[in-house]
């Protein structure tokens, strides 16, 4: 007889969830580094030329 297999869902879905949260995390790293970072030197460089041709 086969001996049947305890806590397979458990495991699995620790797993996925690990694997999610990783991938989540590394993506919101991603993000801020390379696209709201940008942004905002860009938006700051504009704002500090239009103060600088205004005065």
């Amino acid at each position: 007889m086969i001996a049947p297999v305890q806590n397979q869902l458990s495991k699995s879905m620790l797993m996925h969830i690990g694997i999610a949260m990783t991938l989540g995390t590394s993506a919101a790293y991603t993000y801020w580094h390379k696209i709201a970072l940008g942004n905002r030197s860009q938006r700051e460089a504009y704002y500090l030329n239009l103060k600088a041709n205004k005065a």
